[in-house]
């Protein structure tokens, strides 16, 4: 592996239909694995991936298919870096809420969860916005 300072990194750019989420939670997984991370780990981080592209396409695109999602890999030593990038809008740090899981099993409701299980599965999770693009960086810290 190159040094930190020079990480290892690879972006796919999607368009923003959820036909292509398979396309990238598998990636996610297998960049995982490759990652030093076990299957169950692995399975989570693509989990957190799904939602996050999910996110971006229902909520940031509307549902609209005309839009692209980019995604970036980044391998560091320490952890496994994954950015995913939209032009539709987006969250910042302090406008998430994450919800009250013993709240939401007493009055279930669709949706709400991805934000949970996105901060329950990866390490850190941010969201930005920079030169006109949404950013969510989730990161996930790989075996000593």
């Amino acid at each position: 592996m190159r040094a930190a300072a020079d990480p290892e990194s690879f972006r796919l750019v999607i368009p923003s239909q959820t036909r292509y989420l398979n396309l990238v939670t598998g990636l996610a997984k297998r960049a995982s694995l490759v990652a030093g991370m076990d299957d169950a780990t692995a399975a989570k981080v693509s989990i957190a991936v799904d939602e996050a592209v999910t996110n971006v396409i229902i909520h940031a695109y509307r549902g609209e298919s005309t839009h692209q999602v980019e995604i970036e890999l980044r391998f560091r030593e320490e952890a496994l870096e994954i950015r995913i990038w939209n032009t539709g809008g987006g969250l910042h740090d302090e406008d998430v809420v994450l919800p009250d899981p013993k709240e939401y099993v007493k009055h279930p409701r669709k949706g709400g969860l991805g934000l949970l299980l996105m901060s329950r599965f990866m390490d850190e999770i941010h969201f930005k916005d920079t030169d006109g693009r949404s950013e969510c960086c989730m990161i996930k810290r790989t075996p000593a």
